[in-house]
């Protein structure tokens, strides 16, 4: 893959046994809705971010490869499509 997200073995990129989420169940990542209940898993995932020593890689991931479900790099689907836009408008963005 381009851009410097080379998987490993267990087709994870690779800085992802890095990753602060590495040992916690996906699915706290994956609410579902934004509302309610979903607000309180958004911050606990957003916090398990917060402590990340690859938060910057896992945002650009997310960003590079259009990922439109979930909290990552410590930003839900629509901070990440505010940020694309963002970096669109500055011309930091294909």
């Amino acid at each position: 893959m381009t851009g410097g997200f080379f998987f490993g073995a267990e087709g994870r990129p690779a800085w992802h046994a890095k990753a602060a989420c590495a040992e916690t169940p996906t699915d706290e990542f994956f609410p579902v809705g934004s509302t309610g209940p979903a607000l309180e898993q958004i911050a606990k995932a957003k916090a398990v971010c917060a402590t990340c020593p690859v938060i910057s890689e896992c945002l650009e991931y997310a960003l590079r490869t259009g990922q439109s479900h979930g909290i990552w790099g410590g930003m839900s689907e629509g901070e990440r499509g505010t940020e694309r836009r963002r970096r669109q408008r500055r011309g930091d963005w294909p």
